[in-house]
Order: C-alpha cells, then sequence, then structure tokens
C-alpha cells in the first residue's frame, strides 16, 4: 500500500512539472499516465511470467490445481519473481490513480 502512496505521490508531481514545462493540457498528461499505467503493467504480466518459467518452469501453467488456484499462484513469496517486478505492477496502479483523482475531484466541485 505504502508503495503505491508513494508512487501516486511522486507520479503527481512528475506529472505537474511535465504540464508546466512541456505545457501539456491535462487530460494529455491523463493519456500519458493512463499509457504509462499500461506499459508497467504489461512489463509485470511479462517479467513474472519470464521469472517464473525460468525459474520454476514446473508452475508455469494456468491450470488450476487447487479449486480457485492457478499453478502458477503457488509461488507467491518463494522468492521466484523479484520484488521489484511486483513493485511495477503497483507503479501501474499508482499511474491510474494519478491520472483518474484529478478529474473525479473537478467533477466534484
Amino acid at each position: 500500500m505504502m508503495i503505491i502512496l508513494v508512487g501516486t505521490f511522486v507520479l503527481a508531481v512528475i506529472a505537474m512539472r511535465v504540464q508546466r514545462q512541456v505545457g501539456l493540457e491535462k487530460w494529455q498528461v491523463s493519456l500519458i499516465l493512463i499509457g504509462l499505467a499500461i506499459i508497467l503493467y504489461l512489463a509485470n504480466v511479462f517479467l513474472i511470467q519470464h521469472f517464473i518459467k525460468r525459474r520454476a518452469p514446473e508452475l508455469a501453467s494456468n491450470e488450476e490445481v487447487v479449486p480457485g488456484t492457478q499453478a502458477w499462484e503457488l509461488t507467491a513469496d518463494l522468492g521466484i519473481v523479484p520484488k521489484w517486478v511486483s513493485v511495477l505492477g503497483l507503479l501501474s496502479i499508482s499511474a491510474i490513480i494519478t491520472a483518474v483523482v484529478p478529474w473525479i475531484v473537478a467533477l466534484l466541485k
């Protein structure tokens, strides 16, 4: 949770600076942030698959081993996927929050 909060703060500061320095509109910055969120999410998914296939190929499957649990989910907290890969996924959430919250606040005014 802390990573999402810090990521949201840092991305908001960067977004404001980029908006001022480059002269972009708020909607353009929001689109850039949404694009960044998509890229971070896709990188997260690709890297999770990559590390599981490389370090635990027997678990690199979407088959359910237990009802409601796929094989790859059993790799959680085993150190197979580096923590920085998970941080990328959390930063994608931060980018979405940074892109959407200003619009919600503007609608509520």
